[in-house]
């Protein structure tokens, strides 16, 4: 399904064709393929998120990065943190990335894993930095801050991001 900027499904003129028909299997894939390394997954507790490597998108995947947290029922403070770690990382992805980036949920045993993967060096140089370029270039400090762990990796097909978070518990309150 393709979203427009808005996080709305795009309507194309191929949504109301039926596709050919396929078989409905999937291949097996061990949990540790899929998620960073070190970290475990669940059934219903991993979700992937493709989006080009735009600025405009950033918001879209902020949006998305919090519904599906509150589907899984994560507390709003691991919610906010998570939506700003997504902010940062999807907006150096778009700033630094080719075409398009990925980003990857994984929650299991208290940890949230936020991983964002972009897809290489950008086609153009960067802009030289102004005056106002002090407000950029802190992204990753605000990541390593709200983050237990974090880890880079520099790839021949681009950069990935992994940031681990721990899930708040829930008010005392909440719990009674």
């Amino acid at each position: 399904m393709l979203l427009d900027e808005t996080g709305r499904p795009q309507a194309t003129a191929r949504t109301n064709q039926r596709p050919a028909a396929r078989p409905l299997t999937r291949p097996e894939r061990s949990p540790a393929a899929t998620a960073p390394s070190g970290a475990r997954t669940v059934a219903g507790r991993e979700a992937v998120l493709a989006l080009p490597a735009e600025v405009r998108w950033v918001p879209v995947a902020r949006r998305c990065v919090v519904a599906v947290l509150a589907r899984w029922g994560l507390p709003p403070a691991t919610c906010e943190a998570a939506e700003l770690v997504v902010g940062e990382l999807a907006a150096n992805a778009a700033e630094h990335g080719r075409h398009d980036m990925t980003i990857r949920l994984c929650a299991d045993a208290g940890v949230l894993w936020i991983s964002v993967t972009d897809s290489g060096a950008p086609v153009s140089p960067p802009a030289p930095r102004t005056p106002d370029s002090e407000e950029h270039g802190r992204g990753l400090a605000i990541v390593e801050f709200l983050a237990s762990q974090l880890r880079v990796r520099q790839g021949p097909g681009g950069r990935q991001v992994d940031a681990a978070l721990t899930v708040a518990a829930p008010p005392a309150s909440a719990a009674a």
